[in-house]
């Protein structure tokens, strides 16, 4: 027993020689398991000793075998993106898409851990790029938010657009990171949804405008992504913008061909909206794209009555010289 405990010893610490020793002499268990569940050939694969990993395979280690927490040799190599591990293990019979206690197969440790090398070697072997954890996220999901683009390039071509527990998209995703190089290749995919909602009605449009991120919005609105989207309340990217601020975003969308006086369920246009959060610069480029200065919400109050409310004395300024109604 004790000499087990001190071979599983040597190859969590990768001493190799140590490992040979005990392997000649023989009488040695190779799947002795720890407290946690962990067998030598766990840690050799976690600690990337390739040589120790292939002789405790020579000598018959399984290659299946798990943790309490279900994580078997081939995850730790995954974490690490070791190619030649890996490859020795599947030959083995380590099983390709075996899943944790948390859902994740190999596969989803390296989009994790940002091993695209590894992950697109996997792939060759016959790795499933479909399996969701339980959060129902898959490789392609991590692939985006850790910006991986060029795995996000291979793992979208094999897996179908779908969407997470809240009803986000992988383009959802980038765009809410502001990952532009990602999104230019989520767009190139034929399956890809551009106006797909999630759970709480955002557009990929909707999330890019309220991150305030012009160059994400301009490439969604040249791939033909839907302006006149509307959140539950009515709120449409214009107005997300005006409440922001952000001029430049707002006249993307402008160009694009949402309607300058578009309201809310409130009743509010854009131009009610820069003018009621102070935005100065927007309600300038909103009035000289030709809003309605006299429209009002649903209490009859117009822009120029929330402009003078809160003292933004140039935007009062503006809307009078524009023609509006005192």
């Amino acid at each position: 027993m004790q000499t087990d405990n001190l071979f599983l010893n040597a190859c969590k610490n990768g001493q190799k020689s140590v490992v040979m020793t005990f392997l000649k002499k023989g009488g040695i268990n190779v799947d002795k398991r720890d407290e946690s569940g962990f067998t030598p050939l766990y840690y050799a694969s976690f600690k990337g000793s390739r040589d120790i990993v292939a002789a405790l395979l020579e000598v018959g280690a399984d290659a299946t075998l798990a943790s309490n927490e279900s994580i078997t040799p081939l995850h730790a190599a995954a974490k690490n993106g070791n190619k030649e591990i890996i490859r020795l293990l599947v030959e083995h019979g380590a099983d390709l898409n075996a899943t944790d206690k948390y859902g994740r197969s190999p596969l989803i440790y390296m989009a994790r851990e940002g091993k695209t090398d590894a992950a697109s070697f996997l792939l060759d072997l016959g790795a499933d790029a479909a399996i969701t954890d339980n959060d129902n996220h898959n490789a392609l999901d991590y692939a985006t938010a850790n910006g991986l683009r060029e795995l996000v390039k291979i793992l979208s071509e094999k897996s179908e657009t779908r969407k997470d527990a809240s009803g986000n998209t992988p383009l959802h995703q980038a765009c809410w990171n502001g990952q532009s190089e990602v999104i230019k290749v989520l767009l190139q995919n034929e399956s890809c949804e551009i106006n797909a909602l999630n759970d709480s009605g955002e557009s990929a449009l909707i999330l890019a405008v309220q991150q305030g991120n012009l160059n994400v919005t301009e490439l969604l609105l040249k791939a033909g992504a839907d302006a006149s989207l509307k959140l539950n309340d009515g709120t449409s990217p214009l107005h997300l913008s005006a409440q922001r601020g952000d001029q430049h975003v707002g006249k993307a969308l402008l160009q694009a061909g949402i309607a300058v006086d578009e309201k809310n369920l409130l009743g509010e246009t854009a131009l009610i909206l820069a003018a009621k959060y102070g935005r100065n610069d927007f309600t300038a480029m909103l009035i000289a794209e030709g809003a309605d200065v006299n429209s009002v919400d649903n209490e009859g109050r117009s822009a120029l009555y929330f402009a003078s409310e809160a003292g933004f004395n140039e935007i009062v300024e503006q809307l009078l010289t524009a023609g509006a109604e005192s």
